[in-house]
């Protein structure tokens, strides 16, 4: 069935198979400064634009828990189809260290659960999907599949302009490449905001782009993003709210 196709793609915001900019003007004095983490809630209209046009909406939050860990999460929806990704991990050496991460899915009544649990002690990962579990070895600085976002907003803010990550995903780790590709102003529901453009690196021939901005006044957070499909087809998504 197509609908469950697109709306699949659309509601992988999470996936975000990567966020990733720089500056190519100096860093504000804020960016300077040493990197806090800090929580946060940012609201987003999404935008289908293909044989049917779709709309939805998406949230991402950061929040610390009272041992002082920390969850992030993403939730994504759209018609009768909701993703939703979580990750709860310590802030370690200036970097998110994963515990677990919980994937949920719901399209037409399908529904689908993963959850990964990270073991630094042993340095291994495990999988507890329902068909197919699996195992690896990790190694210092892997990431889940959200984790990494954070991490790239704080390499962001500190005036990197190429990022790689390592990711659990799939039962492999596989690197999550990003670079720094201009600056735009952009116009959202929240407001108009000079930001930084970050492109995915992707495999050659690959007819997927993706394009995240952020807006260094907003804390460096997303205000956009785009991805574009073969045969033009594409989804946005726009910073409506955001509570910091």
């Amino acid at each position: 069935m197509l609908m469950p196709r697109f709306i699949n793609k659309m509601l992988r915001l999470s996936l975000l198979p990567a966020l990733i900019w720089a500056f190519l003007s100096p860093l504000p004095a804020q960016a300077q400064e040493s990197y806090q983490l800090k929580p946060f809630q940012a609201s987003y209209e999404i935008n289908w634009d293909g044989s049917i046009s779709l709309s939805g909406k998406t949230v991402r939050e950061l929040s610390q828990q009272p041992d002082n860990s920390w969850l992030f999460e993403s939730k994504a929806s759209a018609l009768l189809a909701s993703i939703t990704e979580s990750s709860a991990f310590n802030w370690r050496s200036n970097r998110p260290e994963p515990a677990k991460y919980i994937f949920k899915r719901s399209v037409l009544g399908k529904k689908r659960h993963v959850e990964v649990q990270f073991d630094w002690t042993e340095h291994k990962v495990t999988n507890k999907v329902e068909s197919q579990p699996w195992s690896m070895n990790i190694t210092e600085g892997v990431q889940d599949k959200i984790s990494y976002q954070l991490l790239l907003q704080k390499e962001l803010a500190e005036g990197k302009k190429q990022f790689t990550y390592s990711v659990a995903d799939g039962g492999k780790l596989k690197q999550y490449r990003f670079a720094v590709d201009g600056t735009e102003r952009i116009d959202a529901p929240i407001g108009s905001y000079d930001s930084i453009r970050v492109k995915r690196i992707r495999k050659e021939g690959s007819q997927r782009q993706t394009y995240i901005w952020f807006a260094p006044e907003l804390d460096f957070q997303i205000i956009k993003l785009q991805q574009i499909e073969k045969q033009d087809k594409a989804y946005t998504l726009l910073l409506k709210k955001l509570l910091l």
